[in-house]
């Protein structure tokens, strides 16, 4: 399984793309960086708070883009039946694809986490403003991973349709009903990331709307979130496959 994981991570870790999708995930970091130079010391834990909560969500279309493509370009390039060749489970394959997916949306992540503490220390902010929001980006991969992995290779269309949840369901109707904010994936980080930050801003609160702050229960979320794609991705593995 690590054999293929490793595959799987490294086709799709094109240098092009990651260094783009990085700076699509870096945004927040940018306009922190700008804003920050005319905020006052004690405004920048609340200024990043609210920056990343609401333009670090560029990070969803960078995690869209990237995950995805796990299973996708193996499909598209021909190269998937060589795979089921493989005298392995599909469960395996499912797990495989799930796991290099996470860790090709973990680096992007870590990445654009890592463009916030440049502007925090360039604005002259400490640290530890920048430090809980590392739990946002990785949470936010963990998330994005479970949902994209699954519908790259469920639907041909796999970007157009992941745009249309990103925009429609969690962007417009998310704030409309609140019983859908609970299936929002960034809603869920934000969870986490507001139960270890203590000064979180007005904005981000809107941001994180009716979906209560807490560790615990963002992280169920989560598991339940890749429980459901890798069952869906598994299922889709055995029935759907030409061999």
């Amino acid at each position: 399984m690590t054999v293929l994981v490793r595959h799987l991570y490294l086709r799709m870790m094109r240098r092009s793309r990651v260094i783009w999708l990085t700076a699509l995930a870096s945004v927040s970091g940018l306009v922190f960086w700008l804003v920050g130079f005319d905020s006052e010391a004690a405004e920048l834990p609340e200024l990043y708070t609210d920056i990343v909560a609401s333009v670090g969500y560029s990070f969803a279309i960078a995690a869209l883009i990237l995950a995805s493509a796990t299973l996708r370009e193996e499909r598209d390039g021909g190269t998937l039946p060589y795979i089921y060749m493989r005298p392995m489970p599909r469960i395996v394959l499912a797990v495989s694809a799930m796991v290099a997916g996470a860790a090709a949306a973990i680096t992007v992540a870590i990445g654009g986490w890592l463009a916030t503490v440049v502007a925090t220390l360039a604005v002259g902010a400490d640290l530890s403003v920048a430090l809980p929001g590392l739990a946002l980006f990785l949470s936010a991969a963990i998330g994005y991973a479970a949902i994209f992995v699954p519908l790259g290779y469920l639907v041909p269309r796999s970007l157009l349709v992941g745009l249309g949840y990103i925009i429609v369901i969690e962007t417009i109707l998310a704030n409309a009903v609140t019983g859908l904010a609970q299936f929002s994936i960034w809603r869920i980080s934000m969870s986490i990331y507001a139960a270890i930050e203590d000064n979180f801003g007005e904005i981000a609160t809107e941001v994180l709307g009716p979906v209560t702050a807490g560790v615990g229960g963002g992280v169920a979320k989560l598991a339940a979130a890749l429980a459901v794609g890798l069952a869906a991705l598994t299922w889709a593995l055995k029935k759907r496959d030409a061999l």
